[in-house]
């Protein structure tokens, strides 16, 4: 019951963070289309941050769920932060094969969804992680 109070104050402290992380990048990074279509990404970018706290709960909720569960959350940060990788480069390779080139607004835009996305999941994995850490020297303690 408690790893579950501590996936959802890590969700929320993520959410949180990265709110903060994609409005911040979104006043910084230069914008290479017109107002209305800064607009627009901006507000997608702001929206999937929920989505990807609970996609990172539900991930870490999973693999944290037992003892010795370090190296199994160590797997699903790696895992998770692949993802955007292979988005990435799943998106050149669909523009290489339609004939369109990779313009630097595709890769800017996918830099900053990206930063966003990871600044959540890593915030998730530290918190659960500690928790893990505790757990085990509390149990260990104990014995």
């Amino acid at each position: 019951m408690r790893l579950f109070g501590v996936v959802l104050l890590a969700g929320l402290l993520s959410l949180i963070v990265g709110i903060g992380v994609t409005i911040a990048l979104n006043a910084v990074a230069p914008c290479y289309s017109d107002k209305a279509g800064c607009g627009m990404a901006e507000a997608y970018r702001f929206f999937f941050v929920p989505g990807f706290v609970l996609l990172g709960m539900v991930a870490f909720g999973i693999s944290a769920a037992g003892k010795n569960r370090e190296r199994p959350l160590w797997l699903t940060l790696i895992t998770l932060c692949l993802v955007p990788v292979f988005l990435f480069l799943f998106a050149v390779g669909s523009d290489l094969s339609s004939g369109r080139t990779t313009s630097q607004s595709d890769i800017s835009d996918s830099l900053l969804a990206a930063l966003a996305y990871l600044s959540v999941i890593f915030v998730q994995w530290r918190l659960i992680r500690d928790f893990l850490r505790r757990r085990e020297a509390a149990l260990q303690a104990a014995a």
